[in-house]
């Protein structure tokens, strides 16, 4: 029977939800899920509530916790995060306090993808390009979700921690020009990759498609997008001209990005695609999404025998995150132990 006093909770904190787990730890090192959930993120105005409202959902209480940890999206500095996508501030001193634990890890949610890839079996990753890899060289994390994330890691274990989802957007080609003009409209200023390289970039997308002239809808889809976001889109990109044009053109900015951000740190150690949207379109559009990604990736001018000489991994586990910061409390508390 699992000791109340091994117990540990994880969590991994995005825009859209807020994904806990408590587990408890057995005297062999084997664990035992208690409880689980995913809560609604925008329901709740801090960590603390998500986690009240986790507790009452499974009816379980956190009297013997003794290790926490959080792959949250923002960047962490001085213990603290101002969520990105979410109007949260997390204070892991605090938290820590009001969990009644000695100390709270907090990463960035991508840092946790990163810690959480070491956790993965070879089934749960996705060859999309096969390539050169150096073991001893450093991997790059990219994935889109609501936002767009980036990590890199080291062989030493060590994160390199990155907001290159945040980076400037630079158009390809003509119709790019037109679609930053556009976007640079609608947000009033400086526009980032991820106002297109994510959940929202594609509705948006498919809205410059349509409002330009760029290619047709039905207005039953317009109407599907509108109330059901990036979802519909893809649901009809078989026979919508529109939603069609926008998942392709989507997919292609998601790859350059991806190639732009591995100029930026050679990830001869591999590129790994993460997030929630990756493995839904792979897992809809097979062999033909890994087509599209790299059409993106590859033109990069003279450094392009670069990217064609990288390895290119899809991670297909919706859990890594929670992996990565489940990880992170088990070293919590084995330190906690020592």
């Amino acid at each position: 029977m699992a000791k109340r006093w091994q117990r540990v909770l994880a969590g991994d904190i995005g825009g859209t939800k807020t994904w806990l787990v408590l587990d408890a730890v057995h005297a062999d090192g084997s664990l035992e899920r208690v409880a689980e959930a995913k809560i609604p993120s925008a329901e709740h105005g801090s960590l603390e509530s998500a986690i009240e409202a986790f507790l009452d959902e499974s009816g379980e209480e956190l009297g013997d916790l003794r290790a926490a940890a959080f792959g949250i999206a923002g960047p962490v500095r001085d213990g603290k995060v101002k969520t990105t996508n979410l109007p949260w501030v997390v204070d892991g001193s605090a938290l820590a306090r009001s969990l009644d634990v000695p100390t709270v890890g907090l990463l960035n949610d991508f840092d946790a993808i990163a810690v959480g890839i070491g956790e993965l079996g070879d089934g749960q990753l996705v060859e999309l390009k096969a390539g050169e890899v150096d073991p001893n060289g450093p991997r790059l994390i990219v994935g889109a979700g609501t936002g767009l994330g980036v990590a890199g890691t080291l062989p030493d274990g060590r994160i390199l921690e990155s907001e290159g989802g945040h980076l400037a957007f630079a158009p390809r080609d003509e119709l790019e020009e037109v679609l930053l003009s556009w976007l640079r409209a609608q947000v009033g200023g400086r526009v980032s990759v991820e106002r297109v390289v994510s959940g929202p970039g594609l509705v948006d997308l498919y809205r410059f498609l349509v409002e330009a002239g760029r290619a047709e809808t039905a207005p039953a889809v317009r109407s599907a997008v509108a109330a059901e976001g990036a979802a519909a889109i893809s649901a009809h990109a078989d026979s919508d001209p529109a939603a069609k044009l926008a998942l392709e053109r989507f997919i292609e900015a998601y790859g350059a990005a991806a190639g732009e951000l591995a100029l930026a740190l050679i990830p001869t150690g591999g590129l790994y695609v993460a997030g929630g949207i990756a493995p839904r379109l792979h897992h809809d559009l097979g062999p033909r999404f890994a087509e599209i990604f790299i059409r993106g990736l590859l033109p990069k001018g003279r450094m392009a025998p670069l990217l064609e000489a990288t390895r290119v991994v899809l991670v297909d586990e919706p859990r890594v995150g929670l992996l990565g910061a489940r990880r992170r409390a088990l070293d919590l508390l084995a330190t906690a132990e020592a």
